[in-house]
């Protein structure tokens, strides 16, 4: 019976920590984050590599004048000297600036 209910809960467990809730893959945020970054001269210029741009947080966001989430999140990044700290925009997977149209929705965000 113990080893009943502990290999439930290792289950449940393990369940839980394989998903976030605003559903983001975190390597294809990364990857997605890091190719846009690397398109920035400053960042070009000073010899940045992909390995060298790292994940802050993601939000869900919302356009300004609107209501509802539509699948944008406002992604924070930052060199891994913390040099640079900015953010995008992302869609399906696609960084972009223009996140000052957007609100962040604070209570939906994920930590990296």
């Amino acid at each position: 019976m113990n080893k009943k209910i502990i290999f439930t809960f290792g289950i449940l467990f393990l369940t839980a920590c394989g998903k976030n809730e605003e559903g983001l893959d975190e390597k294809k945020t990364h990857d997605a984050v890091a190719k846009r970054a690397l398109e920035q001269k400053v960042i070009k210029d000073g010899g940045y590599k992909a390995n060298d741009i790292q994940l802050v947080k993601a939000c869900e966001a919302i356009e300004n004048g609107e209501t509802e989430f539509k699948g944008n999140y406002i992604v924070s990044w930052k060199t891994k000297d913390d040099k640079y700290d900015r953010t995008f925009l992302l869609k399906d997977y696609k960084a972009t600036n223009g996140d000052t149209n957007f609100k962040e929705t604070k209570d939906k965000c994920l930590d990296f």
